[in-house]
């Protein structure tokens, strides 16, 4: 077994319980009112001083509210110097977290300082909020509150309304305004994300019935030698997966390595039958490049 291997699926486990968590933090604003006009967003990725994502943002007439979700089971304890998050289970068994404080704290600044960019005033509050129902608050956190979300209304009508700094038009205008700024976070390639050398991945392409490394390139299309599947189309995501795992370009060489093919001609036409964006004025230096968007 690779040696990222268990610290990447760990990540990879925490992306699933975190956006497990909006989605309760989301049901919660979808179920109750609200003695206010208010705009939610998820999910929001901006950049001032520096780039920064906010699980979910609330925005009011008198204030913004950054909700970070943490969906974390166990008994928690919020330690300060170092500010950290410790998490004992059931078994006995501890491990730590950035504390949620420092993000909210980061994001906090950022999302203050954007709003200066644009010319809006307007307090930002922080919460962090416990999506699962079974955790244990040992030692809670000293700068924000710590909630489920159930209490979430609660915490907002609690927030002082004693000043309103935009009416409602404007309050949608800064929501569009914050749409129109999102940039998606693309964390590729996750072999220089994760320091992971290209050449410890397997090559070759997979067989989406049986799963093994084992197909071939055939005149009817790709064939699997486990089980006998053909897949005329197996290659593009095996040259998708390229560009997530390894690089920003692909070449005809790098191709033929990645897919197992003897073939330059064949190699040439799988490129170039992708839509991928070519650059090079010869064979020699041809590269092509895959352009991420939102729907990637």
């Amino acid at each position: 077994m690779h040696a990222m291997k268990e610290l990447i699926h760990s990540k990879v486990q925490a992306a699933r319980a975190g956006v497990n968590g909006e989605v309760r933090v989301d049901d919660v604003f979808q179920k109750y009112s609200f003695p206010f006009e208010y705009v939610v967003l998820h999910d929001v990725s901006l950049e001032s001083r520096g780039k920064f994502q906010m699980d979910t943002i609330c925005l009011t007439q008198y204030f913004a509210v950054i909700l970070e979700s943490k969906n974390i089971g166990g008994s928690l304890s919020f330690k300060d110097n170092p500010l950290q998050l410790v998490r004992e289970l059931d078994d006995g068994k501890m491990d730590a977290f950035e504390s949620p404080e420092v993000q909210i704290e980061r994001n906090k600044y950022l999302l203050s300082d954007w709003f200066r960019s644009i010319g809006v005033e307007l307090p930002i509050y922080g919460v962090i909020v416990l999506s699962n129902p079974k955790t244990i608050v040992v030692n809670s956190p000293h700068k924000f509150p710590i909630i489920f979300p159930q209490t979430i209304p609660v915490f907002l009508r609690n927030i002082p309304r004693a000043k309103v700094y935009m009416d409602v038009h404007q309050m949608h205008n800064l929501a569009k305004e914050i749409v129109a700024s999102h940039r998606s976070y693309i964390p590729y390639p996750m072999c220089k994300r994760w320091s992971i050398d290209p050449r410890d991945l397997l090559t070759g392409v997979l067989c989406e019935k049986c799963d093994k490394l084992v197909m071939v390139k055939r005149k009817n299309g790709w064939n699997c030698l486990n089980c006998g599947h053909v897949d005329r189309h197996a290659h593009e995501k095996a040259i998708r997966e390229w560009f997530v795992l390894i690089g920003e370009s692909i070449n005809n060489r790098q191709c033929r390595y990645f897919l197992q093919l003897d073939s330059f001609q064949s190699a040439s036409r799988i490129l170039n039958s992708m839509g991928l964006v070519r650059e090079g004025t010869s064979k020699s230096n041809t590269i092509y490049k895959w352009i991420w968007d939102e729907k990637s």
